[in-house]
């Protein structure tokens, strides 16, 4: 139970730094954004989502030593990857173990949907512990409109 909410609180920490990081690059729309972009924040279970203008950001929890790893694909031209990347706690003292987060970034592209799934398995078996989240997108003209978990 302890470690679930250290995970929470690590994952609100890194969002409020992330997202600070990422408003003071985005301090000024694009002369061209569509005036319904917006900002969208949504924290779920083992993860968060953020956008704005037409960068995406999904932060997942992840733990590389148990062979588990986070796979992205995308369905859909609205949307392209645009970085991934995994990093290990590094407040557990380098204990054997420790989790992390797993860190995706992603770039609006024209007008449209596209659906990003997300699947954290291990590559040589199938398991009920094998994890799924799905974010449905919309697009206009390169900004990020719409964006939910399902």
């Amino acid at each position: 139970m302890k470690m679930k909410r250290f995970v929470q609180v690590m994952l609100g920490g890194m969002f409020a730094v992330a997202l600070a990081a990422f408003l003071a690059g985005c301090a000024a729309p694009a002369a061209d954004s569509p005036a319904d972009g917006k900002e969208i924040d949504s924290v779920f279970e083992g993860g968060m989502l953020s956008c704005e203008g037409g960068k995406m950001i999904v932060v997942l929890d992840a733990n590389a030593t148990t062979g588990y790893e986070w796979k992205s694909s995308i369905e859909g031209a609205a949307v392209k990857a645009a970085g991934d990347e995994y990093e290990a706690d590094t407040t557990s003292d380098g204990k054997a173990g420790a989790g992390g987060v797993h860190t995706f970034t992603y770039q609006a592209e024209g007008s449209g949907e596209a659906t990003v799934t997300l699947t954290y398995a291990r590559s040589w078996e199938a398991s009920d512990s094998d994890k799924t989240v799905v974010v449905k997108t919309e697009v206009k003209d390169g900004v990020f409109v719409e964006a939910s978990v399902q």
